[in-house]
């Protein structure tokens, strides 16, 4: 995107799943993160460590919720995912915007624009 083409709902959308993955459920996160499935009953132990550490940080996640989402496509997991954040957590955002053009700027702590270039260091 550049800025002749910004879309504030496109870049929107892609500032939650980068900065806000902290507000989406645990099966959320791991169906959006990964492009396969990651569940506890694989045969490799690279997978199997995985499975571990994302256990421990995020708690439980049922294999069979995990497989069940995998039937949809990944654009579509990380679409639903946003859109239950936007709706059931907007409060939670920091949607850090440019005061000149009020377009978000990249990070939550940004004090720069890269769409307009005004500057507030």
């Amino acid at each position: 995107m550049t800025a002749d083409t910004y879309d504030d709902d496109v870049a929107l959308r892609a500032y939650v799943l980068q900065h806000f993955p902290h507000l989406m459920t645990p099966l959320e996160r791991r169906v959006t993160e990964y492009s396969a499935p990651i569940v506890g009953d694989s045969d490799h132990p690279k997978i199997l460590k995985l499975h571990e550490y994302l256990e421990e940080r995020d708690g439980h996640v049922d294999d069979a919720d995990v497989l069940t989402a995998f039937q949809d496509p990944h654009e579509d997991r990380v679409a639903n995912a946003v859109d239950r954040v936007l709706e059931t957590r907007r409060d939670d955002l920091i949607e850090n915007r440019c005061s000149q053009c009020q377009r978000l700027v990249r990070t939550p702590v940004a004090k720069q624009c890269l769409w307009c270039g005004y500057d507030w260091h």
